[in-house]
């Protein structure tokens, strides 16, 4: 397996929606990286935030990732959401509903497991 993309989508309380692209690389333990400006990749920053209160609605990946779950971390501290990335690819038609609430501006970070 290798590296790959996804898209995280978040639900802000305004109804605002915010598309994060993600890149995801194929070592366990990986943070996953977000798109800080110019586009997802193994550079760019580990984490994101949101300016306000939002919850993540949507990942979205594409298949070939190497890792099998990803696990969601507000602030530093896991949230105990796992996501099965085989339930999350940008292929199927129906993902899991996700409704994890974030406070605006708390540090959101994607970790890979194994």
């Amino acid at each position: 397996m290798a590296a790959t993309q996804g898209t995280a989508t978040f639900i802000g309380a305004s109804g605002r929606t915010y598309t994060k692209d993600l890149y995801l690389d194929d070592v366990a333990g990986a943070p996953v990286n977000f798109d800080s400006g110019a586009g997802a990749s193994a550079t760019s920053d580990t984490y994101t935030s949101i300016p306000e209160q939002c919850y993540l609605a949507d990942v979205a990946i594409v298949t070939g990732a190497a890792q099998t779950k990803i696990s969601v971390i507000r602030n530093g501290v896991p949230t105990g959401n796992l996501l099965r990335q085989t339930l999350h690819l940008n292929t199927l038609a129906f993902r899991p509903a996700l409704r994890i609430p974030f406070l605006g501006m708390d540090s959101i970070t994607l970790v890979q497991l194994a």
